[in-house]
């Protein structure tokens, strides 16, 4: 499972996972992003396109991606 698949699972989550996996949900459907960036192509999008709560977004990026991983190793 990629790790957007799995993200787009956590939107109804109530918690962090689900708040960026909103903030993914909504740059891809807007045209902000495109659904098939890799972590590294998401972290750069923050930088380049939300300077302005990059910090925030980044660190939120980094937690889902942790646990995505995870999640992998235990499958």
């Amino acid at each position: 499972m990629q790790f957007i698949s799995w993200l787009w699972d956590q939107l109804d989550d109530t918690g962090g996972l689900g708040k960026i996996a909103k903030v993914f949900w909504s740059d891809v459907n807007n045209g902000c992003a495109h659904a098939l960036y890799t972590p590294a192509q998401w972290l750069k999008h923050f930088e380049e396109k939300h300077n302005d709560r990059k910090d925030l977004l980044i660190e939120m990026l980094l937690t889902s991606y942790g646990e995505y991983m995870l999640f992998i190793k235990k499958k």
